[in-house]
């Protein structure tokens, strides 16, 4: 089937699908969106000499399977990332990587997994930090054109290439710290004085109950 058609993603899935049964053999999980496959476990710190021994071997079954069935799995692309607390991350050894495909894949501090930047210790702050950069650098492309913008059209802009970064996935910041919060609320009070081409001073929660927006 080509890429790109109507039955492509569904076939697609019903072809890699016994896969799973693979991952479940070695008592695994895993989360699969479209060809993107995470599988995962729990370890306990200082359990097992080689904690990883069990994700390895469920790989190296992966791999066969792949190969089996004519899928390439490009080892440059796969990462792993060991969540927990920092002193519960240091008593588990990592300088050895897992090994994918005859390739030794390292450790990453953080993955990014459908535009949602995970950190080791799971808190956040790099994912409030990548979106707040990339809302800032559009709410200034925004205030230059809008001079030449009507306020329908430059709400419109505000909610495709800002407000949407602001709503994706952000029921994961459930529980973060408020610093990461405050941020986020920095970025969208600067998109409301851009989009009602209000002074810096002005009140952002006036600009936003004229703009039925809710605070973060």
């Amino acid at each position: 089937m080509p890429q790109g058609s109507v039955l492509g993603p569904l076939l697609f899935a019903m072809y890699i699908s016994p896969m799973s049964n693979v991952v479940a053999a070695h008592g695994l999980c895993y989360h699969q969106y479209a060809d993107d496959t995470q599988p995962y476990m729990f370890i306990r710190p200082r359990s097992a000499t080689d904690p990883f021994r069990t994700l390895s071997l469920c790989v190296d079954d992966v791999c066969r399977w792949f190969r089996e069935n004519r899928l390439p799995l490009n080892p440059s692309k796969t990462e792993a990332v060991l969540f927990g607390t920092r002193i519960q991350r240091d008593k588990v050894p990592t300088s050895g990587g897992i090994d994918v495909a005859g390739t030794l894949v390292p450790f990453c501090d953080k993955v990014k997994l459908l535009g949602v930047t995970f950190d080791s210790a799971l808190s956040m702050d790099q994912h409030v930090t990548e979106v707040v950069c990339s809302c800032n650098y559009h709410v200034r492309s925004l205030r230059h054109i809008q001079p030449l913008l009507t306020p329908d059209v430059s709400k419109m802009l505000a909610h495709s290439i800002v407000t949407s970064r602001l709503d994706h996935a952000n029921a994961l910041l459930s529980g973060t710290i408020n610093g990461n919060l405050n941020r986020l609320q920095v970025a969208q009070n600067s998109l409301a004085r851009v989009v009602c081409q209000a002074s810096h001073s002005a009140s952002t929660i006036e600009l936003r109950w004229q703009l039925h927006w809710l605070p973060i």
